[in-house]
């Protein structure tokens, strides 16, 4: 779940989370129209993908609301021109994946440390010992994603975590549906590796 910041406004999710309101659409319009329905469901669709998806492309916490709204901001502006040549979910990836590079690039430093990966709604109660367990876990995973270059980092976030299928990432990304295939074994395979090196550890 997104930390709250002053600045940003927070509203309900259909999902009954809450997210930064619509920092867009409809911002200059008395009346929404097609265009800003249009966005406002995608903002509210693709939010915590995004999200997501910019705290496992290293942009660090205390970024990670500005960035966000710099990804919608650009989604805003382009919407108009997205064609329907791949998913509106690989399309917002590749939004995403550039403006993180772009923040990383401008931040010029190593990726600061995450809090876990999911940390909205959990089922029932868990004890501070799972709690603690799921947090070294999907710090694992942000490090192993930090380590990856970016072809091979987006075929980790869209097909492993995010369960894109094979054609859509190769029909994004440019390549062979074979590359991804294989591309996504291998990262499976080296994260549970990583994993299994965890476990021995402790």
């Amino acid at each position: 779940m997104p930390p709250e910041r002053a600045q940003i406004r927070m509203v309900p999710r259909p999902s009954g989370g809450l997210a930064p309101a619509c920092p867009v659409a409809g911002a200059e319009r008395q009346e929404p129209d097609a265009s800003s329905e249009r966005f406002e469901r995608l903002y509210a669709e693709h939010f915590e993908f995004v999200w997501r998806s910019l705290r496992l492309l290293g942009v660090e916490e205390s970024a990670l609301a500005d960035v966000t709204q710099d990804v919608f901001g650009t989604v805003a502006r382009q919407l108009s021109s997205f064609e329907g040549r791949s998913s509106l979910r690989t399309w917002v990836f590749g939004i995403v994946e550039n403006t993180a590079a772009n923040h990383r690039r401008r931040r010029a430093r190593k990726l600061d440390r995450l809090q876990p990966l999911d940390e909205e709604h959990p089922a029932g109660d868990p004890s501070p010992h799972a709690r603690a367990e799921g947090k070294e876990a999907a710090d694992l995973i942000v490090r192993f994603c930090a380590e990856l270059e970016d072809g091979r980092r987006a075929v980790f976030v869209l097909g492993l975590l995010e369960g894109v299928p094979a054609a859509e990432i190769a029909a994004s990304l440019g390549l062979p549906v074979n590359t991804v295939y294989t591309r996504m074994h291998a990262l499976r395979q080296a994260l549970k590796q990583r994993l299994e090196e965890r476990e021995v550890e402790q």
